[in-house]
């Protein structure tokens, strides 16, 4: 689906990828050599230190998740897509598909 909304595209790579996921704790970390740096981490309450809880419920579903939670990440992309955002944010959620798309729990 998405290929057919590009005109152009670039060379396929092989690369290792580092990557550390906790959602619970809302951490995460990837790291392809010379293409990409990432780590997301929760946002945190500036009056208690804490890190907050923000979720996104979609009990009826998107094509994406039906439940996500908001944190904040930093993000480095090299390369013929160069980019860069810092303390942008992130999304933590589980992605479950198959062949017809998002599949729904029970």
């Amino acid at each position: 689906m998405f290929g057919s909304l590009c005109t152009e595209f670039a060379e396929t790579l092989f690369l290792p990828i580092g990557l550390d996921v906790d959602l619970e704790q809302r951490t995460a970390a990837v790291d392809i050599p010379g293409v990409v740096k990432s780590v997301g981490q929760p946002i945190i309450n500036e009056f208690n230190g804490e890190p907050f809880h923000i979720a996104i419920a979609r009990p009826s579903g998107s094509f994406e998740f039906t439940y996500g939670e908001i944190g904040k990440g930093t993000t480095t992309v090299e390369g013929d897509l160069a980019m860069s955002f810092e303390d942008s944010w992130a999304l933590f959620c589980v992605h479950h598909y198959d062949q017809d798309g998002l599949i729904r729990s029970g």
